[in-house]
C-alpha cells in the first residue's frame, strides 16, 4: 500500500498519520552515524541497482559516517559487515518501511529524524546531500 493511499486512508478513518519512531536497535547510532535501510524484498531490479550504487561510493558512505543495511527474507545485512543486529520488523513498522514485496529506501540521521525516503534507487551523493553532508572538494 502507498504512502499516499494509507494517508488518505487514515484521513477518511479520522485517525492521524502518525511520525516515524526511532527503533530502539536505531538508538545505538544516535549522535554518531546516520543509517541507511533499504528495503529490497522486490522482485524487480531496484535492488541490484541500488546495491551496486552503494558498493561504487562505498568510500564515500565511510566517510561520511553513513551505515548501510539491506533488509531482505527477513534478515538485516550490514554493507560494511560490522556485526550490527537490527529487529527487522521493529524497524520496518517503527519507520513505517514498505510492506514485504515492496521496494524502499529510508534514511536516518544521526539525530533520528528520518531525512529521506524514497521508492527508487538513490546514488550515494544524493543520500550524502539528504543526510546534509557536504560534498567532498577535489
Amino acid at each position: 500500500m502507498s504512502t499516499m493511499l494509507k494517508s488518505i486512508l487514515h484521513e477518511i478513518m479520522g485517525t492521524s498519520v502518525r511520525e516515524p519512531h526511532l527503533p530502539r536497535s536505531l538508538e545505538q547510532f544516535l549522535g554518531k552515524k546516520n543509517v541507511l535501510i533499504v528495503f529490497a524484498d522486490t522482485e524487480d531490479d531496484r535492488p541490484i541497482v541500488q546495491d551496486e550504487l552503494l558498493r561504487i561510493s562505498q568510500m564515500r558512505l565511510i566517510e561520511d559516517d553513513i551505515e548501510v543495511f539491506t533488509i531482505a527474507g527477513g534478515g538485516a545485512f550490514s554493507l560494511f559487515e560490522d556485526g550490527y543486529d537490527l529487529d527487522v520488523d521493529e524497524v520496518r513498522e517503527q519507520l513505517q518501511g514498505p510492506l514485504n514485496g515492496e521496494f524502499g529506501l529510508v534514511l536516518v540521521g544521526a539525530d533520528g529524524k528520518v531525512k529521506l525516503r524514497s521508492d527508487k534507487p538513490m546514488s550515494a551523493e544524493e543520500i550524502s546531500r539528504a543526510a546534509n553532508i557536504p560534498s567532498p572538494r577535489h
